[in-house]
């Protein structure tokens, strides 16, 4: 429900002096690293992460390709006025959407399929890319939007907005990501178009991380192990798999080694010069050593999730700007992650073991409080006393009884926008205000997603069998009960085979056909990719005889219905 009075709670806009000075480091830019031909391209098309160029004697090397082709067009069309020789590789320093998404502005599918390019990648990219960027996608891409800001309104909340590690829009209207053809299993030394470059696998900000290291230049492209000019997401909000701080350390040791006389991360302005080489990188580790360590050593102490953010705070001795500002990681969030991933969710209070579900909890609260204008009442009081904390978080015990609560709904997104206005984090500041725009109706989850969806869901872009896979997050359990199936695919264009065996409500891919399968299917993966895409159902593609069916017609359907298609409507602050 859109609320369409006018709020009596009005918030006067605002922006930290802190987040505005701080996008001088994001400015579009074409840099040249000393005088090597090697050139950095921050933030092209004002988009969200760099390109980097190396030329060689015959030939380019990619590093990195942002989140979008329209974005890596112009960093192309920047490359191009310098030089006309082709790419022969593209290096993608990790799976992150926002380092592979625009590889087809520089190559074509054709050319790496044929081996005139080569697309370098960690032996893991793949198995990562499968496990967070697509298995999670619909929730993790939802959340991203609200951390990124990518729904405020430029001329109103999204004013002076800028996503701190990294740039501005993560999305064009295309994406252009090509498959990786060549592994890093530990690291490696190559020569490509007469450059000599080692490449090494890191695994901190991400699992499936790699660097590279030009010898010759003595140029250290570090990737997301250096993530922008700002202290780091050590855990990211939008939501990810736990990052290794230890790996991360390690990592950061490794690149130490090297003795660069130029940093060149994937996010943000290049350095320059050993001395400051060496000094961000000592920083930098240190602080996600000084995070990691002292969050372990409160834990031992006893200390909770929440008592850890009370706790921890980076001291200064360990300040250098930007590279230790709390514009995109923050202590407050990160050490929370620790105690997850060493401890538990839980805080190890038998009391929320198993507490009362969250809405009858805040029903009883608000019951004791003296009902539901009582508690309103205390809200506004707070608000006005310049408490928006308190205020969001009685008001929120409403919403949660009631999500048409046209007033608390107001409250609750009026103090959010307080916060979030005074807050310099962008990731924070990205919830914060997107959030108000949700509990106004301003801002549809389920609408969101499906935009996105549609617009960037790429099957086609996707091996068979990681497409396959991700089925596997929507068997409902319930509609399966004790039933099993096995349902096989034939591709006749690509002469791949895969069975879907469902049983015990789950699914598990077999690479191989099933003897006893109950229906096989033979079908050219493209009629897949358009079933995935939502532009074809199996009943239609038979009827086209577009799928040849040799079995149970019965099981088909049977297979069909047990597919969830509900996919929720995930309220972020109206719930």
């Amino acid at each position: 429900m859109a609320i369409t009075e006018d709020t009596p709670y009005p918030v006067e806009f605002s922006a930290p002096k802190e987040l505005i000075d701080h996008a001088q480091y994001l400015e579009e830019e074409l840099f040249q690293i000393g005088d090597h031909k090697v050139w950095d391209y921050n933030t092209p098309n004002k988009g969200f992460g760099n390109v980097i160029m190396i030329e060689g004697d015959d030939g380019l090397i990619i590093v990195d390709t942002t989140t979008a082709h329209e974005h890596a067009q112009v960093a192309q069309q920047a490359f191009a006025k310098l030089t006309s020789k082709p790419v022969k590789a593209i290096i993608y320093t990790h799976h992150h959407a926002d380092h592979i998404n625009g590889a087809g502005a520089f190559t074509s599918a054709e050319e790496v399929a044929n081996g005139e390019v080569s697309v370098i990648a960690s032996d893991t990219f793949l198995r990562e890319m499968s496990d967070e960027n697509q298995a999670t996608a619909p929730i993790m891409g939802l959340r991203a939007s609200y951390m990124y800001g990518q729904l405020l309104d430029p001329n109103g909340d999204g004013r002076d907005y800028h996503i701190s590690c990294c740039g501005y829009q993560l999305q064009a209207q295309t994406t252009s990501y090509l498959a990786p053809n060549h592994f890093i299993s530990d690291s490696e030394t190559l020569t490509i178009a007469g450059v000599k470059l080692t490449l090494f696998k890191t695994g901190g900000e991400s699992a499936s991380h790699l660097a590279v290291y030009l010898p010759d230049s003595k140029i250290l492209l570090s990737g997301d192990e250096i993530q922008g000019p700002n202290y780091p997401n050590l855990h990211s909000l939008r939501g990810t798999k736990p990052r290794d701080a230890q790996k991360w350390i390690a990592a950061l040791d490794r690149m130490r080694t090297f003795d660069a006389d130029y940093l060149v991360p994937s996010h943000g302005q290049p350095v320059i010069g050993k001395q400051e080489v060496a000094k961000v990188l000592t920083t930098y580790r240190d602080v996600i050593q000084f995070t990691h360590d002292q969050s372990i050593r409160y834990i031992n102490k006893g200390f909770t999730p929440d008592e850890l953010a009370n706790a921890i705070t980076l001291p200064s001795r360990l300040s250098h700007e930007p590279w230790t500002q709390e514009m995109y990681g923050t202590v407050k969030h990160n050490v929370r992650e620790y105690y997850v991933a060493y401890i538990s969710w839980w805080n190890g209070d038998p009391a929320e073991l198993d507490p009362i579900p969250r809405q009858e909890a805040a029903r009883r609260m608000v019951a004791l409080m003296g009902g539901r204008d009582q508690v309103l009442t205390a809200a506004e009081t707070a608000f006005f006393d310049d408490d928006p904390q308190w205020a969001s978080e009685l008001s929120a015990l409403l919403v949660r009884i009631d999500s048409q609560d046209t007033r608390a709904r107001q409250l609750k997104a009026a103090a959010l926008r307080t916060i979030g206005y005074a807050t310099s984090n962008t990731n924070w500041r990205g919830f914060y205000l997107t959030s108000a725009l949700e509990l106004e109706g301003k801002v549809v989850p389920q609408q969101v997603r499906q935009q996105m969806m549609q617009s960037l869901f790429k099957p086609e872009d996707i091996g068979t069998a990681q497409l396959l896979e991700m089925l596997r997050y929507r068997i409902d359990a319930d509609e399966l009960g004790d039933d099993q199936l096995k349902i096989a695919y034939r591709f006749s264009d690509t002469e791949e085979n895969f069975t879907l065996e469902l049983r015990n409500g789950i699914l598990q891919l077999h690479s191989v056909l099933l003897q006893d399968s109950d229906v096989t299917m033979t079908l050219a993966r493209t009629t897949l990719d358009r079933v995935f895409q939502q532009q074809l159902d199996y009943a239609d593609a038979i009827a086209q005889d577009l799928i040849q069916v040799d079995g149970s017609l019965l099981a088909l359907r049977q297979f069909g219905q047990v597919i969830d298609q509900d996919q929720g409507n995930p309220y972020l602050s109206l719930r």
